[in-house]
């Protein structure tokens, strides 16, 4: 299978003003990696490879868990294999520190076959005679790399903070150039800093004190999600260049036992979902700082869907994924849309993310105008699919909202967001009492939501004192309507709107 052709979403790329740099340049949000090259390194670059919406435009290695020699050349072989051979790579500076004690493993563990892959660094030109000039350094790829994206890139940090320090240090001006920072570490100023930070721990505190936006990723052992043996078999079973990547890099015999035994965590996958989909996570501001947000919590049973997602090329489960036919890109921003949807579009992508919003794009689209109802049921779509871990088009669907406009509406946005359509043969709509409510079926598995009595309450009363105001089906009505519609597209989380019906 092709790897996914990046257009992020889901998201994906910064919102206008303050909004979080995952949702406003289309079509590719430029990213460097940063990478001390373990296992879950690998894992977590193969997974931001399949990102639709970001773009790896040059990667450096640190020294943490492989040597930046070591790790510069097995990073070679891992982008080559995710074809991407034609992004630039660094080795940082040696901090002639004691290597970690499982520096050998990492260098090794499972790689011997993709290591031999590793193509050698292109070679430095030099006229006549003249010695051949030395490797670029990280902080000088680093430094390139953010002249040429143009400002507002991200930079995922999976190792020791040093390239990144380097490069600004030797130009402080760099900092304006980046959009955001993700980081799998701990702040500097933590009693017991991780392995990452602590590593190098003086270029931590010049990066956090450089004011550029940056996201600290740490959550408990326990809240992670496990890399263990039933996670590794279904990554095994898919399909795509970058799951056949990380199944080949567990393959060695010293990983079985440690898989089996439940040693790996999503260490720094996590953070490469962090910058893939935001709303996964719950974030705080650190200390009061201005610039710095940690994460507190995640929906870690919607991360492993999204993590299996992507890795088999469904993106159905990620924000931004729905594959446009005619389209290049469904629009987010910009002079494409109207005036009003404009207005709120970045705050609607920063709450609900990409997928709901191409989805509620095209049923606005489908249904001729901006309402209610519809709304509310291609919300319905996507959080059933997101329940049942289904993608576009996998499940049948019955919806109770009946054959009476305004409630019928509903059925435009399930149409839309599930998939199911009449002309397949996979939606119908059920005799008896009208409600705003649906089943979903997906083999075996039933699934029956309904809108929360209270929702439905706003919603008539909102109706009703809109009729009031200005009559029936006249213009003022339905302006009235529209505005309305943009403000429960903009305010109802669909995690919260449903009930699940017994």
């Amino acid at each position: 299978m092709r790897r996914i052709p990046l257009a992020l979403a889901l998201v994906l790329a910064a919102l206008l003003a303050a909004a979080p740099a995952w949702a406003h340049h289309f079509p590719r949000q430029p990213v460097i990696v940063d990478t001390d090259l373990a296992l879950d390194d690998l894992r977590a670059i193969a997974l931001l490879a399949q990102s639709e919406e970001h773009e790896i435009v040059a990667a450096v290695s640190s020294d943490g868990s492989s040597s930046p020699e070591a790790g510069a050349r097995n990073l070679r072989a891992v982008l080559d294999r995710l074809g991407l051979a034609d992004v630039p790579v660094a080795a940082g500076a040696d901090l002639d520190l004691e290597p970690p004690p499982w520096r050998a493993m990492s260098e090794t563990l499972g790689w011997s076959a993709i290591a031999k892959t590793a193509r050698p660094p292109a070679p430095r030109l030099a006229r006549g005679g003249e010695t051949p000039p030395p490797p670029e350094t990280a902080a000088a790829l680093i430094a390139r790399a953010l002249a040429e994206a143009g400002g507002d890139a991200a930079y995922l940090c999976l190792g020791p903070m040093t390239n990144l320090a380097a490069a600004l240090r030797e130009d402080p001006t760099l900092a304006a150039r980046i959009g955001t920072i993700v980081y799998y570490g701990t702040p500097p100023d933590v009693e017991h800093p991780d392995w990452n930070t602590s590593r190098d721990t003086a270029a931590a505190r010049a990066v956090f004190a450089a004011g550029i936006p940056l996201c600290v990723v740490r959550l408990g052992d326990e809240a992670l999600l496990p890399y263990d043996r039933a996670l590794h078999e279904r990554v095994r079973a898919l399909g795509s260049a970058a799951a056949r990547l990380i199944a080949e890099a567990h393959a060695g015999e010293r990983v079985a036992p440690l898989l089996d035994a439940g040693h790996f965590r999503c260490w720094d996958e996590t953070a490469a979902l962090r910058l893939v989909a935001p709303p996964l996570f719950e974030r705080a501001p650190w200390r009061g700082s201005a610039t710095v947000e940690i994460t507190r919590g995640w929906d870690r049973d919607t991360a492993r869907r999204l993590y299996l997602s992507l890795l088999a090329e469904d993106l159905s489960m990620t924000e931004g994924h729905r594959r446009a036919v005619v389209l290049r890109e469904y629009p987010a921003a910009g002079e494409l849309l109207r005036e009003d949807v404009a207005l709120l579009a970045p705050e609607i992508l920063r709450r609900h993310g990409r997928e709901e919003w191409d989805a509620c794009l095209l049923t606005n689209e489908l249904h001729r105008h901006l309402g209610v109802w519809s709304l509310l049921g291609a919300k319905m779509g996507i959080r059933a699919r997101e329940i049942l871990g289904a993608g576009v088009d996998e499940l049948r669907v019955v919806s109770h909202a009946g054959l009476e406009p305004p409630l019928s509406c509903f059925t435009d946005g399930l149409q839309v967001s599930t998939g199911a359509s009449l002309g397949r043969g996979t939606i119908s709509v059920a005799a008896g009492e009208a409600e705003p409510a649906a089943e979903f079926i997906d083999g075996e598995r039933r699934l029956v939501l309904r809108v929360r009595p209270a929702v439905v309450a706003r919603v008539r009363a909102d109706i009703r004192a809109a009729v009031a105001e200005h009559g029936g089906l006249t213009p003022a009505y339905w302006r009235a309507v529209r505005a309305m519609a943009l403000g429960y597209w903009r305010d109802i989380d669909r995690a919260e709107a449903f009930e699940v019906v017994e």
